[in-house]
């Protein structure tokens, strides 16, 4: 949603779980990932021109279920605005 833009920056993931709900919204969060306390979250989505994340990371189903089985809680998940980093690259969309 605009009004609720992502939040650029590096962030840990806190938390996991398969099957969730949000506690503000009560909309499924399919393999949630969170990066913030405020509840920003790397999630499946349906995505599309008027369907709205409120500041999440909405990903395709498949693609979720795999990022979920690669990722680890702690590990670091950069947000930019399009940059694309490569091995050792200095971040500097976030600056």
């Amino acid at each position: 949603a605009d009004d609720k833009p992502t939040p650029l920056g590096v962030f840990p993931i806190s938390q996991k779980k398969v099957h969730h709900i949000s506690n503000l919204y009560g909309a499924p969060m399919p393999y949630m990932q969170r990066l913030t306390n405020d509840g920003v979250a790397i999630h499946a989505s349906e995505l599309g021109p008027n369907l709205a994340t409120h500041g999440c990371i909405g990903v395709p189903l498949a693609f979720a279920k795999k990022l979920f089985g690669a990722t680890k809680l702690g590990d670091k998940v950069i947000v930019t605005r399009g940059e694309m980093l490569t091995t050792g690259s200095a971040i500097t969309a976030i600056k």
